[in-house]
């Protein structure tokens, strides 16, 4: 065997071609095979020298395995399917035992293990079960053994394995050249090994020796290899760690855009423009895509302008009628074995492909429910099927590990960006770098190391670089469409550094969207260009509201939840409040219409001992729409049953609290009303509880909620605050607390274990109030709410320091209190005048604080989102600051 070595893979393989056609002229009687990744472009090349391939053929490896499964008559073998591979696992796993891979729902675990042993098959990863000491390569053993022993002589897991003892001495001699770079997996090295010994076998590999990674997977073939090489500063150079300037003029370009879909549309339409203005053909341009990310837009640039590619149309089986029609049957089935369903099933009409599968499962007589049969279809049934339409002259568009020996006048290269291109292999598959290094100790055959895989995609990098062409364009994203910031990869950064790379031509010919996008203005579209100007001009902002307008759209009296939202978004308090625009209301049950429900059992029952599922149908009969919404839905009626028993816990904890408590009801649904700074405010307080001269106010919450005082500051959940104050004054009371009760049923930790009784102290505390109580050196409010604990009450967010004699915890003094309520009022008043001065900016708050952005962005839910389209090259988020509460309220750092 001859193994040819050298860096420059275009110009051995040109030298390698041309001695073949030569040959094959002198011995027009022998056979002459060139295996390749694509033999299309491949012979393309061979045309050069030859007019005709009479005894050469140009194939892939797997055609020239399957040909010599004909030639050596070994026609009864075949593969196992991904059907009769997930049968066979899932009766693996589900009847022997294993240390690591146990699992209720195997199915997504198989669909990674049949990779995985096909790695193992074809690397020849075979060792005995008790030759390691981790538990993980055990189970791999002992799951790959078992899988063996399932499968008859007949059937294997790889192509290779077909010939694992096979005599290949009757074959008529070959000649034989093979591109190597993508055959480095063991089996295939042995069969090529062994034909060698009866045929002429030539190998290439791009390799030189030297520390690039891109030469780590070839070591181990090439050290008895000849070398042809024509170096160039990019084969010296590339994947160094550092470069000097190439002194040389280059057609390299660089091209940028906002986002991969404008990157797409650039390269496409500057494609399209060469092909018009240099009467090229558009078989001259490849392009590069780093993964599927870039596929569907791709096939959208190139078909809007009826350019002919080489991307597959892709279809997803999900959605065809026989799939559904198979999960409708599936979901009535009774069936309990493979082959009675697979038998069911085939009554149905159903196209001949889902047939042909159902088919192979009639011989399978294992167990299975049909909803598990579900789960085995999805696994097993292609995802998606693919229909390549076949052009003489079109667009290559391919991966970078599919770019072979082409000879395109220009190439374009997608996507280079940082973790994209070059791709970022991480180390999280099922067999880690550490297991094989283990097994490589034990001098174990292993598919390749993350390290190794890099160097095969670098190598590929390095011959699309070597390609031939008269120009190259290198382009990358700014940013993804959700706005996150994208950077261009150390590749790219190396190449400019390396050739300088020069901007590439501007688009002359747009699509007239993509026209506009890059500045131009088409004269005879005037109302057009009239909403431009006026979108550019006012940054997307509305203009000012007019003082009458202003008085005709807003009441003059405020909910406290009306000036909340002004304070997130003043164009969301217009939309909302001003206008009156509401989205359509929805089947589903709303949290306002749930809350009102809750309300009004807890206000009747909280004294009272009245049926609650009772009180809750008599809610909902007496309320059209509520009762629509659950009548023709299950799920909603599923969530009203849930909802009565979430109740009976709700009460139980309620009852508790106030039975240990000092403090006892003093109102319900009370309507409470006040003018604050000159504006009239309204609103219901759920429930208002006193002891002595002291009132708390209670709030019921369908989900967890507190204060926070430095957001409260800055207008956001100040509505219990104001309502303390609305309610004090009208009692002529002191403020004994703010809180929030959380109704939602509690989840107990997972390490509660089933066979012991609940801890009720432990239950309890998980209802614990939200809120802050007021209290001043008596302690009077504190032990009155809980006069029971003795460290941390399970009613309050309080605990007692006994060493430090002191109480600590969600505590205001009367005295921070006041000066808490002199900031809310400063602030909603600066609001007020805003609102009235008819300012609607889209300018909601925000923060750089992932947390706090969460409490107080109203984007996420806003369903306004289409009215107001927030622009994120005009508007921004108003930052909410991080005050010096301590400072502010004054006082210990404790008591706040």
């Amino acid at each position: 065997m001859k193994i040819i070595k050298g860096l420059n893979h275009y110009q051995k393989w040109e030298i390698m071609i041309k001695e073949c056609c030569e040959n094959a002229k002198l011995h027009p009687f022998e056979k002459y095979i060139i295996i390749c990744d694509n033999p299309r472009v491949v012979e393309q090349r061979f045309f050069q020298y030859t007019h005709y391939l009479v005894n050469i053929e140009v194939i892939t490896w797997n055609q020239f395995l399957k040909q010599l499964q004909i030639n050596l008559h070994l026609t009864k073998h075949h593969i196992a399917s991904t059907v009769e591979l997930t049968y066979h696992l899932r009766n693996i796993l589900k009847n022997e035992s294993f240390h690591c891979f146990e699992s209720a729902t195997p199915y997504p675990l198989i669909q990674e293990f049949i990779p995985l042993i096909k790695d193992f098959d074809i690397n020849q990863t075979f060792y005995q079960e008790d030759e390691f000491e981790s538990i993980k390569l055990k189970d791999f053993a002992h799951l790959y053994h078992s899988l063996l022993s399932c499968l008859n002589q007949y059937t294997h897991i790889t192509l290779e394995s077909f010939f694992d003892c096979i005599d290949f001495s009757p074959l008529e001699k070959m000649h034989i050249y093979i591109d190597g770079d993508h055959l480095y997996e063991n089996k295939r090295q042995n069969i090529i090994k062994r034909l060698a010994q009866n045929h002429e076998i030539i190998m290439s590999y791009t390799y030189h020796n030297d520390q690039r990674i891109f030469n780590m997977p070839y070591h181990l073939f090439c050290k008895d290899a000849m070398e042809i090489d024509q170096p160039t500063y990019l084969t010296q150079s590339l994947f160094l760690q550092s470069t000097t300037p190439c002194q040389e003029d280059h057609p390299y370009y660089t091209l940028t855009a906002s986002t991969p879909k404008q990157e797409i549309k650039r390269v496409v339409y500057s494609l399209y423009q060469k092909v018009v203005d240099e009467g090229l053909r558009f078989q001259d341009f490849v392009i590069i895509y780093p993964d599927s990310s870039y596929v569907n837009d791709l096939i959208d640039a190139l078909e809007q302008l009826h350019i002919p590619h080489s991307l597959p149309q892709t279809h997803l089986t999900q959605y065809d009628y026989s799939y559904q029609k198979i999960l409708k049957a599936l979901q009535a089935s009774t069936q309990t074995t493979f082959h009675e369903i697979a038998k069911n099933l085939l009554l149905e009409e159903l196209d001949a492909t889902y047939q042909d599968y159902l088919k192979q499962i009639l011989d399978y007589h294992e167990t299975i429910t049909p909803h598990e049969f579900i789960d085995f279809f999805k696994s097993t049934y292609p995802k998606q099927t693919q229909e390549l339409n076949l052009y003489k002259d079109h667009v290559e568009v391919c991966t970078i590990d599919k770019l072979s020996l082409s000879q395109p006048k220009h190439i374009f290269f997608l996507g280079m960006n940082e973790t994209i291109f070059p791709h970022l292999i991480k180390d999280t598959s099922l067999l880690l770098d550490e297991d094989i290094e283990l097994l490589r100790k034990h001098q174990i055959p292993t598919p390749l190391s993350t390290t190794e895989q890099l160097g095969v995609h670098h190598n590929d990098i390095l011959k699309a670089f070597l390609q031939p062409s008269y120009s190259m364009t290198f382009s990358y994203a700014l940013q993804t469409l959700s706005g996150e910031a994208r950077l261009p990869s150390s590749l790219y950064k190396q190449l400019n550094d390396m050739f300088h790379l020069k901007p590439f031509m501007t688009n002359q010919f747009l699509s007239l969207d993509d026209y506009y996008l890059m500045g131009g203005l088409d004269q005879n579209k005037t109302i057009l260009n009239h909403h431009i100007h006026d979108y550019k001009s006012s940054k997307n902002q509305p203009v000012t509201l007019s003082q009458n307008i202003v008085a005709n759209l807003y009441s003059p009296t405020l909910s406290v939840s009306q000036i909340e939202t002004y304070n997130k978004c003043p164009f969301l308090y217009f939309i909302q409040y001003g206008l009156g625009i509401y989205p359509l209301k929805e089947q589903q049950l709303m949290p306002n219409e749930l809350g009102s429900l809750v309300h009004y059992v807890l206000s009747i029952n909280i004294n009272d001992q009245q049926d609650i599922s009772q009180l809750v149908d008599q809610y909902i009969a007496e309320n059209e729409v509520l009762s629509q919404k659950i009548a023709t839905s299950k799920v909603n009626q599923y969530f009203i049953e849930q909802l009565k028993k979430d109740l009976k816990i709700t009460l139980t904890v309620l009852k508790r609290q106030l039975n240990i408590s000092s403090f006892a009801v003093h109102d319900k649904e009370k309507k409470v009303q006040s003018d604050i700074q000159g504006m009239h405010f309204k609103g219901f307080v759920d429930r208002i509880d006193q002891y002595e001269n002291y009132v708390s106010i209670i709030d019921y919450k369908s989900s967890a909620k507190d204060i926070d005082l430095n957001l409260a500051m800055q207008g956001f959940n100040i509505q219990m605050l104001l309502y303390l104050k609305m309610v004090t004054e009208l009692y002529q009371k002191d403020p004994g607390a703010v809180l929030y009760f959380n109704t939602k049923k509690r989840i107990l930790s997972i390490n509660q274990p089933m066979s012991e009784p609940i801890d009720e102290s432990e239950f309890y505390k998980q209802y614990r109030y939200g809120g802050y109580v007021i209290d001043d050196e008596s302690h009077s409010v504190i032990q009155a709410m809980d006069p029971t604990f003795d460290r941390r009450s399970d009613i309050i967010n309080v605990s007692y320091v006994k060493s430090r004699n002191e109480y600590k915890g969600q505590i205001l003094t009367s005295l921070q209190l006041e000066k808490l309520l002199e900031e809310i009022e400063k602030h909603i008043y600066e609001l007020y005048q805003n609102m009235l001065n008819g300012n609607i900016a889209i300018d909601p708050k925000g923060s750089d604080q992932n947390a706090t952005h969460t409490l107080v962005n109203p984007c996420h839910y806003c369903p306004y989102h289409s009215v107001c389209s927030f622009d994120v090259f005009y508007n921004d988020y108003h930052l909410v600051e991080f005050l010096d509460v301590k400072k502010i309220l004054g006082g210990e750092e404790d008591a706040v």
